[in-house]
């Protein structure tokens, strides 16, 4: 079994999820009637270090939380997934994220979020957090979070020389939303699109030469993912397509932070090496219904990658 270097920091969102399954997903004005409902932690950051701890790494949560009843349950949750909770603070004047998830029976899904504590976090909750963070360490940051937050966290990750990875979801809006300090970059191809916008680089339909331009001006390796198409990359002056595994999908939710949490928790692999075992962790994630309750454990995902399997072509 692969065995992951150093211990993963997720600086990050924390969510209360209540994910429905349904039919089909509502158009405006429509009424549907859910199947069934189930409640688990969620936000990219939360989802992200159940991933990391799933792939087996050592993992801290840092972020904000209420201190309402759905506050106890997510760090009792979080928890018992083997994650740190002690850098997570508690904010008694605002209530924890929440996050309605609709999924349908083509696996895709509908999100409304309410951010609540998660916009409380600040550049003090990353110099709390990260105080014992070192250069054999990694860093996992997002979009959930103020982005002010989120550099001030990138920069002291940096200073103790720890490896920065920024999942740039949801899309950055402004520039003043962009992340410099960071070794990866790690987006899909909505996101990728809308950064070289932001960058100021030229549009055109080869995938990736746009992803080695933003690469290169940003000073970072970088990966796109394209669901089911895989993923591309450019790092250490390589850069390719690894493809997907094919599975039939079931939900979709949680799969792009799945892939995050893996290539946090093995850093020192070599990037197609990471990438894949990250691929087949995402295509096994949207296999199972729910949020993060469907993120893999890694002895499942290596059995999965030695079985025998179509993949897309590379």
């Amino acid at each position: 079994m692969r065995s992951p270097s150093g211990a993963v920091f997720v600086f990050g969102s924390i969510n209360a999820d209540t994910s429905y399954r349904m039919p089909s997903l509502p158009v405006p004005g429509e009424t549907v009637i859910a199947r069934s409902a189930q409640a688990s932690p969620g936000g990219k950051g939360a989802n992200q270090a159940i991933a990391a701890a799933a792939a087996g790494a050592s993992t801290r949560m840092i972020g904000a939380v209420g201190t309402d009843v759905e506050a106890a349950g997510i760090l009792e949750a979080l928890s018992a997934r083997g994650i740190d909770t002690s850098t997570i603070d508690r904010r008694p004047a605002v209530a924890t994220g929440r996050a309605v998830v609709c999924v349908d029976d083509a696996g895709e899904n509908l999100i409304v979020v309410l951010p609540g504590a998660n916009r409380e976090v600040d550049g003090q909750t990353a110099a709390t957090g990260l105080a014992t963070i070192t250069r054999h360490d990694v860093l996992v940051l997002q979009n959930e979070v103020p982005a002010a937050a989120n550099r001030a966290a990138a920069q002291l990750a940096r200073a103790a020389g720890a490896t920065v990875i920024w999942n740039a979801a949801p899309a950055p809006a402004t520039a003043a939303d962009l992340v410099r300090d960071i070794d990866l970059l790690v987006v899909n191809e909505h996101e990728l699109t809308q950064l070289g916008r932001l960058l100021g680089l030229p549009s055109g339909d080869d995938l990736l030469a746009l992803l080695s331009a933003t690469a290169r001006a940003l000073n970072t390796a970088a990966i796109c993912t394209l669901g089911a198409d895989g993923a591309v990359f450019d790092a250490d002056g390589q850069s390719g397509r690894v493809p997907a595994l094919r599975v039939r999908a079931v939900d979709t939710t949680a799969a792009g932070d799945t892939v995050v949490g893996y290539l946090a928790a093995h850093a020192a692999l070599p990037m197609a090496e990471r990438l894949l075992l990250a691929s087949a962790a995402g295509a096994l994630t949207v296999t199972r219904s729910g949020a993060s309750s469907s993120i893999p454990a890694l002895h499942d995902v290596e059995r999965m990658l030695d079985t025998p399997t179509e993949r897309t072509p590379a």
